[in-house]
């Protein structure tokens, strides 16, 4: 059973060279996940505001009223989240992010003096 195992790296081996890619080991960088959480508040708050609607024409006032605090919830959400992207779009250096031109930086990825 044990003889199925793929071998496994000892902490203290050296690292072999793969080439041209030998510098990006492990995961990669991490993303901010803010425009998939204002797609699922978006739709949280339609969701929300059509199924309350369907429910107070049916004459079911407590559910319309709990999905009403729901999407009051989901609308304070999305709220955040556009300050916060908002926010995070200001905070960035200058010569950094989409605009920035590609002669702007150095080799070594420093920003523009």
């Amino acid at each position: 059973m044990t003889r199925m195992l793929p071998p496994q790296r000892q902490p203290d081996a050296p690292r072999r060279s793969a080439g041209r890619f030998s510098a990006f080991t492990g995961a990669a960088p991490a993303r901010s996940p803010m425009r998939l959480r204002a797609a699922l508040a978006l739709f949280g708050l339609v969701f929300c505001g059509v199924a309350a609607g369907l429910f107070a024409a049916a004459g079911w006032t407590v559910p319309a009223i709990l999905l009403c605090v729901v999407g009051a919830t989901a609308l304070v959400d999305l709220a955040v989240i556009c300050r916060r992207m908002r926010r995070h779009r200001r905070s960035r250096p200058p010569g950094f992010g989409p605009a920035a031109q590609p002669g702007n930086r150095t080799r070594s990825g420093s920003y523009p003096r």
